[in-house]
């Protein structure tokens, strides 16, 4: 076999196994890309349901504070009320005390008349013995055994004053007796009736004290439940930090595709310096619009968003009506890249020269590959949903999120795009 023929064999082996390697690598790319999205929709489908759940737990929590608010505002409202019963019932005690002190002293004044009447009893009865045994004679001949009328006189008077001493004598006891009696019933009666208001204002305070028990009871459940969901709440906070951190990991690697997409861009005057010709209306910049309908609409604009370095198109309507719709070259140029970003889902890059470049984004399919050339008003791509869109996509609604993110660049770096379109 001769040199060239071998050759020729080598060549067309190097073909063969350079068209089943174009088959087989973008299998395997489409297979890493898979992964990596299905981790991003994870996190961020993960991350969506934690914020529900935050919601909603935030909503109970703030709905038993109000619930716990109106506990509380009845506690502190009952709390005044046994402090007035307190107050009437201490009034009532004092009343009690004082009724007491006086029933007190009436006692020990019956006790020093019982004293005095047991004396006077004891006088009298001796006297009366004494005059019993003695007869009336003695009182004649006290008073006829005196020497003159004088002296008779005198003793009369006597007589008759010891007689009216103790008439008076036993009339002040028996006053002395029923005043005292009819003042300790009057005070027994007064101290119960104070006994009765006092307890049934502790009857009342008993109540209010009981009512108080069970909304304590009950704002004590709220603060358990409170205090349950708040647990929640805070592992809901940690699922969307974990989330965060993943998805901040994440969009960390989508910046290093775009400084490495851009540290390959070259330099220029920053303008179209062929804007090539279609039949579409053309920016003083020499661009078109990408997307060519009557209905298109600005979903987010340049910085709509933190970090939004573009402009997000879609039709009025709902997202069916943008998905699948032609993405066009907004100028001549040439395809810098053309891949699936986990992110930026199918994304194009095209360069128009002079250091200008153009992005099409979440494509639901590319039109043109890496190095073609591509001319104004050329269908590139398809608008789709792919990588990282809001809302995601569901078997229900497979179309949702669908939309353009359009960027342009300009000596590798991203500038508002509205100037530079029609």
């Amino acid at each position: 076999m001769n040199k060239p023929m071998i050759l020729r064999i080598c060549s067309v082996l190097l073909c063969t196994v350079l068209c089943m390697t174009s088959y087989i690598l973008p299998a395997a790319a489409w297979s890493s890309k898979d992964e990596i999205q299905d981790k991003i929709d994870e996190q961020e489908s993960r991350k969506a349901q934690s914020e529900q759940n935050e919601s909603e737990f935030q909503k109970e929590i703030e709905a038993m504070q109000a619930d716990i608010d109106i506990v509380n505002q009845k506690i502190s409202d009952l709390n005044v009320q046994i402090a007035e019963k307190n107050t009437l019932i201490a009034q009532y005690q004092a009343e009690e005390n004082a009724l007491q002190a006086e029933i007190d002293a009436a006692d020990a004044r019956q006790k020093e008349l019982d004293t005095e009447i047991s004396a006077t009893y004891d006088l009298l009865s001796e006297r009366l013995y004494a005059t019993y045994v003695a007869g009336e004679t003695s009182t004649l001949e006290l008073l006829l055994g005196a020497g003159d009328f004088e002296t008779f006189l005198t003793r009369l008077e006597l007589v008759r004053r010891i007689a009216e001493n103790d008439t008076a004598l036993v009339s002040d006891l028996q006053a002395d007796i029923d005043e005292l009696k009819a003042t300790t019933e009057k005070l027994n009666r007064d101290k119960a009736a104070v006994e009765e208001k006092r307890a049934a204002v502790k009857s009342e305070r008993d109540a209010i004290a009981a009512s108080r028990a069970e909304e304590q009871q009950a704002r004590n459940v709220q603060e358990s439940k409170q205090t349950a969901i708040e647990q929640k709440l805070s592992r809901e906070n940690k699922i969307q930090a974990d989330s965060e951190k993943q998805i901040a990991a994440l969009n960390a690697a989508m910046e290093e595709y775009d400084r490495q997409q851009a540290a390959g861009m070259e330099n220029g005057g920053g303008s179209i310096v062929n804007g090539g010709s279609s039949n579409y209306p053309v920016s003083s910049k020499g661009m078109i619009h990408p997307l060519q309908y009557p209905n298109v609409v600005i979903s987010a604009g340049w910085y709509g968003y933190a970090n939004h370095q573009g402009i997000d198109f879609t039709t009025a309507g709902a997202t069916g009506n943008t998905y699948g719709k032609e993405i066009r070259a907004v100028a001549d140029g040439v395809v810098y890249s053309s891949e699936y970003h986990y992110s930026w889902g199918n994304n194009v890059y095209i360069n128009h020269g002079n250091g200008v470049y153009t992005r099409y984004a979440h494509c639901s399919k590319l039109l043109v590959g890496k190095g073609q050339t591509v001319k104004q008003g050329q269908v590139i791509a398809y608008v789709g949903n792919t990588g990282n869109v809001y809302p995601r996509p569901t078997a229900s609604n497979p179309h949702a999120g669908a939309h353009l993110h359009f960027e342009v660049w300009v000596n590798g770096k991203r500038v508002n795009p509205a100037p530079w379109l029609p």
